[in-house]
């Protein structure tokens, strides 16, 4: 498959999680900054996408979903947003390659999986 018709495909399925993705850690939400106390301020520091926790990754970070950022020339190149649940604040986004995109499950189908799972 051509690079072009692939970068076309990973837009269109969107975000994608890990296999080892098990529950949401924090909803999608505006983040402010702390003052030397460690008390929230207003001051606006940025927004964040929800974030997961993963089997056999221990839950001082959870990470969000890989969003593609690639284009016709490197479809392979991701970002995905690492929150610190120890310090309570975001560190950013990360950007990355993933190879075979195409076979990791979507953010859309773990939430679905999630959501069936719950009203059971």
């Amino acid at each position: 498959m051509n690079k072009r018709v692939l970068w076309k495909k990973i837009k269109r399925r969107g975000n994608i999680l890990w296999d080892n993705a098990n529950e949401c850690a924090r909803s999608e939400q505006d983040l402010f900054y702390l003052d030397s106390d460690g008390e929230l301020t207003n001051m606006y520091f940025g927004s964040m996408p929800n974030t997961y926790f993963f089997e056999g990754i221990p839950p001082y970070y959870s990470y969000s979903a890989l969003i593609p950022v690639g284009d016709k020339k490197n479809p392979f190149e991701f970002m995905y947003y690492r929150f610190d649940e120890d310090e309570g604040q975001g560190d950013g986004w990360i950007s990355t390659e993933v190879m075979f995109p195409l076979k990791w499950q979507t953010e859309k189908e773990f939430l679905q999986k999630v959501i069936k799972e719950m009203s059971c």
